[in-house]
């Protein structure tokens, strides 16, 4: 059946921000900025010329395969082999597609979200998939220098993870984190993450495979990949995986004098108030 495709402290004050960031990959190549989206929704776009006759819309999410992010045909959505995090969490902008819209909506939108999508379209005349859109959705997240910080990244629950790789592109041949045969393997680690990296859970339970990074600094400033070989694949003992990675983040470290800054502010402010209200209090009372 064609319809069925086989294919992320010391201070009283500390900050931890995050925004999401998408970049779009359409089919012809170009890609463009969509800058900056809601932390609770976020809508991938997908428009298809309305002069063609679709009967199915795949969303999927690259390293997650042979699961998908939504599968619309005949009228209904498919959940056998949804992807479990994106349950109860993705619709189609428009269930009629009217205008050739397969746009997707994702709620609740978290940094183990962040990837790159592709949008898939059954076409009638061709009797074939069609891809339509590629969309990169990234994850920043701004930390405050001496912080622990969390990079979450969760993998396809249905196979066993053999290996785990976090790489940075700037430190390449290096690597953050690699983790294979149930141990780490420090060999070609860059030195400044020895000791102060490891996985949220060794065990990898339903597939989470989120890095953990201690006492970070503005040396820590970058992009983060998460990469995982599944068992039955070709290739398994290398430094890098050649893959797609399975989440995108952006780490920004602020200095400790704006965490100190955040904190002289609020304490103004407090006082402030607790003066404001002694004198409201004073005025208050009979003379």
């Amino acid at each position: 059946n064609l319809l069925k495709r086989s294919r992320p402290g010391p201070l009283p004050v500390l900050l931890l921000l995050s925004r999401l960031d998408i970049l779009v990959k359409l089919s012809n190549n170009a890609e463009f900025a969509l800058g900056t989206v809601s932390k609770q929704k976020t809508i991938l776009t997908c428009l298809v010329a309305n002069n063609n006759t679709y009967t199915a819309v795949e969303w999927e999410k690259l390293g997650l395969e042979p699961e998908y992010v939504l599968l619309y045909r005949n009228g209904h959505f498919e959940p056998e082999n949804q992807h479990q995090p994106f349950r109860n969490r993705v619709d189609l902008q428009e269930t009629l597609m009217k205008d050739g819209d397969m746009s997707l909506i994702l709620n609740n939108v978290s940094t183990a979200d962040s990837g790159t999508y592709e949008c898939h379209v059954f076409m009638k005349e061709t009797d074939s998939w069609e891809s339509i859109s590629i969309i990169h959705l990234s994850k920043t997240i701004t930390a405050e220098s001496g912080q622990n910080v969390t990079l979450t990244c969760r993998a396809a629950n249905n196979n066993i993870i053999v290996v785990v790789e976090w790489s940075r592109a700037d430190l390449e041949p290096d690597y953050v984190l690699l983790y294979r045969d149930e141990r780490f393997d420090p060999e070609n680690q860059h030195l400044s993450f020895k000791n102060r990296v490891d996985l949220q859970d060794r065990q990898m339970k339903d597939g989470d495979v989120s890095l953990i990074l201690k006492d970070v600094t503005s040396a820590d400033n970058g992009t983060y990949e998460c990469r995982v070989f599944m068992r039955g694949a070709n290739r398994r003992k290398r430094a890098h995986l050649k893959t797609e990675p399975i989440t995108t983040i952006r780490l920004n470290v602020l200095p400790v004098i704006v965490g100190v800054v955040v904190a002289v502010v609020l304490l103004v402010v407090g006082v402030g108030l607790l003066i404001y209200r002694k004198l409201k209090e004073h005025d208050c009372q009979p003379v």
